[in-house]
């Protein structure tokens, strides 16, 4: 099956758009290609793939989720953009201000299963789907993603904003699997993201609150080193993979860890 991976955190600045980018780089470096599905109304996972402002193409997760599919399945083809040259095999579900208003669409009937509708057959064999959220609780937007991915990522800084939004992260998934709307999605792990290196009491403390907290849910294994070279390239809306040196490798291979935790075939990786 192919996979749909989500990248939630209820709070922002914990990495999460980096993250979805991270492992959208990790994905086309195995030689997959990548639907990129940006269901924040900011769209800064839209932004790092090239597309922003007047290149904003005319369909976007605003006019999909808009729609009613009535049966049919992989209308999400149609809201395909593909990315700047930057980033080939990446085709965009691009996000756009207006997005926000599909929060408070109550006309529309079974909105939060529309996604999984739209991508079913859409994504094709040898690619995977990568879904950045928006930060809160819950919410139409988020429940539309936790419903359509296979699975899901928490990225938590070391810090007091990382474990709450990881905590509530978790409750508003196990909602979404208790009700049934998708029993099946799996929680790859809370991953440290933008980790500090060396000691420092606060790190050492938030990880090891939720290591104790949340046992084997806990991927320190996983976590992806702070390094000022992912904020260049992220100005630059260029891969993390399109760099040289020791910084990239080791953000790369953290990246593709994480693939490989999701479920994504190693059988299909290039290098």
């Amino acid at each position: 099956m192919n996979r749909v991976i989500a990248v939630y955190s209820e709070k922002g600045g914990v990495g999460k758009s980096a993250m979805a980018a991270g492992l959208t780089a990790a994905a086309r470096k195995r030689g997959l290609d990548v639907v990129a599905g940006d269901l924040d109304p900011r769209g800064t996972f839209t932004a790092e793939l090239g597309i922003s402002g007047d290149e904003a193409p005319a369909f976007t997760m605003n006019d999909l989720l808009a729609l009613d599919p009535q049966g049919e399945t992989g209308l999400a083809a149609e809201a395909f953009a593909p990315a700047s040259d930057a980033w080939p095999g990446v085709q965009v579900i691009a996000a756009e201000r207006a997005l926000a208003n599909r929060e408070t669409d109550n006309v529309a009937v079974g909105l939060e299963f529309r996604l999984r509708l739209a991508l079913k057959g859409a994504i094709k064999p040898g690619s995977v789907g990568i879904l950045d959220l928006p930060p809160r609780a819950g919410g139409k937007l988020v429940t539309s993603a936790l419903v359509a991915a296979t699975d899901v990522i928490i990225p938590a800084t070391l810090d007091e904003d990382g474990r709450i939004g990881a905590k509530e992260a978790l409750a508003t998934i196990k909602l979404v699997k208790d009700l049934g709307m998708n029993p099946d999605l799996r929680v790859v792990g809370i991953v440290p993201s933008i980790v500090p290196g060396g000691r420092s009491t606060l790190k050492d403390a938030i990880g090891g609150y939720l290591s104790e907290t949340y046992g084997e849910l806990y991927r320190d294994d996983l976590a992806i080193p702070r390094h000022s070279l992912r904020q260049q390239t992220r100005f630059a809306c260029v891969p993390i993979t399109a760099a040289t040196g020791k910084e990239a490798r080791a953000l790369t291979d953290a990246y593709d860890r994480i693939l490989t935790a999701s479920g994504v075939s190693l059988q299909w990786a290039t290098s």
